[in-house]
Parts: C-alpha cells; sequence; structure tokens
C-alpha cells in the first residue's frame, strides 16, 4: 500500500478527530445554553435543542469512522481462531467483505435519504435536515476507504499482523 495514500487517510482521521472534538464541545455548550435558558431564565430556547441534536447525530458518526480506522469496534475473534488450518483467515476476509458491502449500501441509502431530505426543513432553525442526513452517506464512505486500507495492509503483512 502506498505510504500517500496511507498518509492521506492519518490525515484524514486526525481531521475528523478533530472535527468530532468541536462538535463535542459545540454540543456541550448548546445543551448547556438550553439548562440555563430553561431552568434559570424560564424561557427554553428550541434552537440550542434541535443543534445540539444535529451536533450529536455528526459526532457519533465521525466517531463511527475512527472506531473503524483504529478497529476498535466490538469483534468476536473466538469462535474464528478455534478453526483450523486457512479457516480464520477466510473468515476475516469474509467479514472484511461483508463490512464492505454493508458500508455500500449504508451510503447508497443514506446518499438516497440525503437527497430527499434536503426538501425538509427543521421547525426551530430552518435548516435542510439533509444536511444532518449527509452524515450517514459521507462516513460510511469514509470508512470504506479505512476497511480497504485494513485489507491491503493485511495482504501485504500476511496473517501474522
Amino acid at each position: 500500500m502506498g505510504k500517500t495514500l496511507t498518509n492521506v487517510l492519518v490525515r484524514l482521521n486526525d481531521w475528523i478527530q478533530t472535527l468530532s472534538a468541536i462538535l463535542l464541545g459545540i454540543m456541550t455548550i448548546l445543551v448547556l445554553t438550553q439548562i440555563f435558558f430553561r431552568y434559570i431564565l424560564g424561557n427554553p430556547l428550541g434552537e440550542t435543542q434541535e443543534l445540539s441534536i444535529y451536533a450529536m447525530v455528526w459526532v457519533i458518526m465521525l466517531g463511527s469512522t475512527i472506531a473503524v480506522r483504529n478497529k476498535t469496534h466490538i469483534a468476536v475473534n473466538y469462535f474464528a481462531e478455534l478453526l483450523p488450518g486457512a479457516l480464520p483467515r477466510l473468515v476475516e476476509k469474509l467479514c472484511y467483505i461483508l463490512t464492505l458491502m454493508f458500508f455500500a449500501i449504508l451510503m447508497y441509502q443514506g446518499w438516497a435519504l440525503m437527497t430527499r431530505a434536503m426538501l425538509q426543513r427543521s421547525p426551530s432553525t430552518g435548516i435542510p435536515v439533509g444536511y444532518v442526513v449527509a452524515s450517514i452517506p459521507f462516513c460510511a464512505a469514509i470508512s470504506i476507504f479505512y476497511i480497504l486500507e485494513q485489507m491491503l495492509k493485511k495482504e501485504k503483512n500476511g496473517p501474522a499482523e
């Protein structure tokens, strides 16, 4: 696998981590503002709740790409490791292929949902809901690149990795 592609994916992951942290900070500020206005001033702001939910959606989706990149999603390797010979490697390849298929479907269906959701406006802020739903195909596409990178590394380094 080329060093250039690896460097691009490392920088992309760093950018996603930074963006996630910023969005988490914004979400925290919005929630605290909502608490202040609701319980101290007795006049809740609908916009802060809506925006914090939208930030949370993006944080979750971006966080899932970070987990894919770092291979920190839950995995059950116990049974695959009990298999004889080359079967564990075959199971691993099958899992990569199934994961790629999942993210491809998620990207395709997320794109279709996003284009439809662009016509719908959120009630408090008037933001097209498609901007929130855009996190689905965007993060699915990034996850596909990360899975492909892992597959290529595994093929290059062999089963010892």
